[in-house]
């Protein structure tokens, strides 16, 4: 942005000097007010109704005193004449450069539009010779993402799973006949699971054999159901938030294939994969890249005004899937690299599961003039039943839902 502009670039914070303009890149860090402590879950102890109303009520940590602080190696400073939509569309995480002059108070006034996003990474071309026009069925390849399963839970309609299964395994003979042979896989993205608890805290007394059922039980449903799609059609089933077989730790970690041993036997169709997870297909390899949902839940708590579609375009113009990890968020402690910047290359289709409704658009990203992702927010299964089908022939990568019904 600043490339046709006569300005400096202050290579760290603390060689600002008072009355000086210039471009300065750091780290933002968003301080709030209302935003929960780490401490907060041990004050718990001795102050249970302040600490738990806190906790639990807060949906939103936004607040009229909220402020932003740009760092970096060298040191830190407030920037100051910013307006309010500003502060509440940003999170802790964020690698910005910020235009501006630094005042005798040592806050650093920010001109007007002077904070800047990164430039998007490349993307790959799609090989266009195997694409298919938009709405040629006979030549369309879909992906169908699927979540909120929630099998297990007091809502969830087995006769509805079973028509999904039906579907997919070609069993319901009918009008869509076609479109069912042309889906090459299904994505499960998280959440398969609804979320069970143990009947008591502590770890050292002894599990029942009616919990244990109740505990495993939706675990050999959630098998069995996986096994015998993936009879017919590849399957990838990610973790989720409530998929108590693994941790919540980011990266979510693959579910353990000795959980899963009747899908597990497909071995050429069957994939147990990663949060997020990212993977290329079909003949013109398109690439896909998304998550359970948990950065845009997390996302949601510190901003203010944004849809999810929204959320998902400003992380792509952060290039970072999750900016509040391991601040909100909580992740594995990684030195050696971060692995949820999108520093290699942008994807063709960027999706999110576990939403409360579908929707989609095709977003060109701020700084590039040629590349376009679709991005995909995947309805909650268990409350829309409705799944998303990619057309993946499409040179636009044309996005469609289904419903089922009980």
């Amino acid at each position: 942005r600043y490339e046709n502009e006569k300005v400096k670039v202050v290579e760290k914070i603390i060689d600002l000097a008072v009355g000086e303009s210039g471009v300065v890149i750091g780290t933002i860090y968003k301080e709030q007010m209302q935003k929960p402590s780490v401490l907060d879950k041990f004050a718990h102890e001795f102050d249970d109704v302040a600490v738990e109303e806190k906790l639990d009520t807060a949906k939103n940590y936004c607040s009229d005193s909220d402020k932003l602080i740009l760092e970096d190696v060298s040191g830190r400073m407030t920037l100051c004449n910013l307006g309010s939509e500003v502060i509440d569309s940003v999170v802790t995480g964020i690698v910005v450069a910020v235009k501006g002059i630094l005042n005798e108070d040592g806050e650093f006034s920010v001109d007007k539009d002077g904070i800047c996003f990164p430039n998007p990474p490349p993307q790959r071309a799609l090989k266009l010779d195997s694409m298919a026009s938009t709405g040629d069925l006979p030549n369309s390849k879909f992906v169908a993402l699927v979540s909120g399963l929630g099998i297990g839970g007091k809502s969830a309609d087995p006769l509805k799973l079973q028509l999904l299964s039906d579907y997919l395994t070609g069993h319901i003979a009918g009008s869509h006949q076609q479109l069912q042979r042309s889906i090459v896989r299904l994505l499960s993205v998280g959440n398969n699971l609804a979320e069970q608890f143990l009947p008591t805290d502590d770890a050292s007394d002894p599990v029942l054999q009616d919990d244990q059922n109740r505990l495993v039980g939706p675990i050999r449903q959630l098998d069995l159901f996986l096994a015998e799609i993936a009879t017919s059609i590849p399957v990838d089933v990610m973790p989720g938030n409530s998929d108590s077989m693994c941790t919540k730790t980011w990266p979510q970690q693959p579910i353990k294939r000795i959980l899963l041993p009747q899908s597990s036997r497909c071995r050429n169709t069957f994939r147990s994969v990663t949060n997020p997870y990212e993977f290329t297909i079909g003949e013109a390899e398109v690439s896909f890249l998304g998550h359970s949902g948990q950065a845009i839940s997390d996302l949601r708590q510190y901003t203010k005004g944004k849809s999810t579609i929204e959320l998902l375009k400003s992380t792509i113009d952060w290039r970072h899937l999750c900016p509040t990890a391991p601040d909100t968020l909580p992740c594995f402690p990684l030195t050696e690299y971060d692995p949820f910047t999108l520093d290699k290359e942008l994807p063709h289709v960027y999706f999110c599961g576990n939403q409360e409704k579908f929707e989609t658009v095709r977003y060109q990203p701020l700084g590039s003039a040629e590349s376009a992702v679709r991005i995909i927010s995947v309805p909650d299964f268990d409350k829309t039943g409705t799944i998303v089908l990619v057309d993946i022939n499409s040179p636009t990568l044309e996005t469609f839902t289904f419903s089922f019904d009980s």
